[in-house]
């Protein structure tokens, strides 16, 4: 029985340190590609080592895969990147900073803006799950995020909501951001969009 435990607290403890330690890996090669150029790719290479190891295929050491994966998609993440922070950039200066009327015209139009970013939201979501487990072009990951959003809708409006309840409770308390946020965003995520893949490509 007490040989149980310790193999159950050892895989936890190892559970644990993995995550910090990717988390790590996501923060310094962020800052590595100066955030604006890194942010992206590092998020990527996070997302595909947590796949990796889920799918118990993560044969090299967590540094040569993260580095890798990060060096090899490095120019078409930053493409796709760069593209959706756009969207996101003009959906937020016409919702929270261009100055409409109150007229009912542009209240409906404020309405329908607001929905748009609410579905823009879903396609962030998916958009990393999606590059990790499919081989397409930059555009394509887009394509396929913005279509999962009908194809899953349920599955995405959960994930949006955990990464939120994930990073309100750890902005509490921010040494857990530093080791956690991004590994156990990723972790969860991932752990929703792959069953969801598997099923849409079994039915497909």
């Amino acid at each position: 029985m007490s040989q149980g435990w310790k193999s159950a607290l050892e895989r936890f403890a190892e559970w644990f340190s993995r995550l910090a330690y990717i988390n790590m890996l996501w923060i310094g090669f962020t800052l590595a590609g100066l955030i604006l150029f890194g942010f992206v790719p590092a998020t990527v290479a996070m997302f595909a080592v947590v796949r990796k190891w889920r799918n118990n295929k993560l044969h090299d050491s967590v540094f040569k895969t993260f580095w890798g994966i990060y060096r090899q998609e490095f120019a078409t993440s930053n493409i796709a990147g760069i593209v959706m922070m756009i969207i996101g950039y003009i959906l937020y200066i016409d919702l929270f900073v261009l100055n409409l009327d109150n007229s009912l015209s542009m209240q409906i139009v404020q309405l329908l803006l607001y929905i748009i970013a609410g579905m823009y939201l879903m396609v962030v979501v998916f958009f990393f799950p999606v590059y990790v487990h499919f081989k397409m072009k930059w555009y394509q990951y887009i394509k396929m995020g913005a279509l999962m959003i009908f194809a899953a809708p349920f599955q995405a409006i959960l994930m949006l909501i955990l990464g939120y309840g994930i990073f309100f409770l750890m902005a509490k308390m921010p040494i857990l951001m530093f080791f956690f946020l991004g590994s156990f965003i990723s972790y969860i995520w991932l752990m929703i969009a792959l069953p969801t893949f598997n099923k849409l490509e079994k039915s497909s």
